[in-house]
């Protein structure tokens, strides 16, 4: 599986849709997407919560094709990286045959990108597992992208392992209208919540409210099972490590140290396969992670 490859695919699938609801060229929706692009960067580096417009989908659009496979790819670093992390997507495919995972503010489906091609890797024969993949995110318009990042990754399945009665695994989505700063508006909370693995990719950054991640974050640890891993992955700014360790260990999590990392995509993913993208947006997308960290927590 290539990340990129898998991002064409999808961008190719929701072009034309984009250019009839806006009712705008492919040449202008490309120079619009990297005049969002541009934006993104200011609201990150801006100190304040970040405005950005995912509810348009040329927003979107745009940061499927820069931010999504380098994001996919750290995420992919952390949970690889992680000896108990591994074990435990491991154990529960093979005792259970089921690994349920869920993502916070997961956007376009970073996250299941990540694990898909971590399981390509290591997964490749035994017993079919299922992945339950479950995305809580406020902006309920990912879907689409979630949808068709699903498709072209079910297509790669296919040709790599040919009938699906042979896949080694397969993924089974949800996606659910989130807003993580109201929490207490939920009443059982605990059946939305109980999984195997909790990533929050660039969340931590994003939100602003602490008291209301704080409340997030300890539902999340209420409802989850005794050895769920927490991942948290995120810019390795002093404010944003300090408040993710907090967050979990004020939810009665065990941490471990925090892990910083700054390098390159994987060699194997090159921004050649997404053809002309790069050239008729005028902006290449990232290949490389400067100044990201990543934690665990486990439930004892």
């Amino acid at each position: 599986m290539n990340y990129f490859e898998t991002i064409k695919s999808a961008l190719d699938a929701s072009i034309g849709g984009i250019c009839r609801l806006r009712g705008v060229t492919p040449g202008q929706a490309h120079q619009m997407a990297k005049q969002h692009l541009e934006l993104m960067r200011d609201e990150w580096f801006s100190g304040t919560k970040p405005n950005i417009a995912y509810q348009d989908p040329i927003c979107r659009f745009a940061y499927l094709y820069c931010h999504t496979a380098v994001n996919a790819n750290l995420c992919e670093f952390a949970l690889r990286s992680s000896p108990d992390v591994v074990a435990l997507i491991n154990n529960k495919l093979n005792t259970l045959g089921e690994l349920r995972v869920c993502a916070f503010g997961g956007g376009p489906g970073t996250e299941l990108l990540a694990l898909t091609k971590h399981l390509c890797k290591t997964r490749t024969t035994g017993t079919h597992g299922v992945v339950q993949f479950t995305l809580l995110d406020y902006v309920p318009e990912w879907a689409e992208s979630w949808n068709a990042l699903e498709r072209s990754i079910r297509a790669t399945l296919a040709t790599r392992y040919g009938p699906f009665i042979k896949w080694p695994f397969s993924t089974s989505k949800t996606f659910s209208p989130f807003d993580m700063t109201k929490v207490d508006q939920y009443a059982n909370l605990g059946e939305l919540m109980s999984h195997d693995l909790y990533l929050m990719n660039y969340v931590v950054s994003e939100v602003f409210d602490s008291a209301a991640l704080q409340a997030l974050v300890t539902r999340m640890s209420d409802a989850a099972p005794s050895g769920a891993k927490f991942v948290i992955v995120d810019r390795n700014q002093d404010h944003v490590a300090t408040t993710a360790a907090q967050l979990m260990t004020n939810a009665g999590l065990t941490v471990g140290a925090p892990v910083q990392t700054s390098t390159n995509m994987d060699s194997d993913e090159q921004t050649s396969a997404l053809g002309a993208y790069p050239t008729q947006i005028g902006r290449r997308p990232r290949v490389q992670w400067q100044g990201a960290f990543w934690i665990v927590g486990t439930k004892p």
